[in-house]
């Protein structure tokens, strides 16, 4: 029961405050993108590095504490597939509530 816990509740509660910071991180970026094209031909990435870096730590954390517990790899997959969605929905739904 505790695996099943884990596998589902590691994406639905990380998603969103991982979607959450990386959309303020990417704002923040495109501002400094706006601010160095004026009357200059540099650009920068949209995507910071750090966002990139943190989504790759994120999976890999899935995939490290999955491991330690004992979760087959069957019920992680499932873990992603069904919590992800639910992550991004509640991002979402947090989203729309604040507009």
């Amino acid at each position: 029961m505790l695996r099943w816990l884990l596998a589902f509740a590691y994406p639905i509660f990380l998603t969103p405050l991982y979607l959450d910071w990386s959309r303020r991180q990417t704002e923040g970026q495109i501002d400094k993108m706006q601010a160095a094209a004026f009357n200059t031909p540099g650009m920068a990435a949209p995507v910071p590095p750090l966002v990139i870096g943190a989504g790759v730590c994120l999976l890999a954390g899935y995939w490290l504490l999955t491991r330690l517990f004992g979760v087959q790899g069957w019920m992680r997959a499932v873990g992603v597939l069904l919590g992800v969605p639910i992550g991004v929905t509640i991002f979402a739904q947090r989203q729309a509530g604040r507009s």
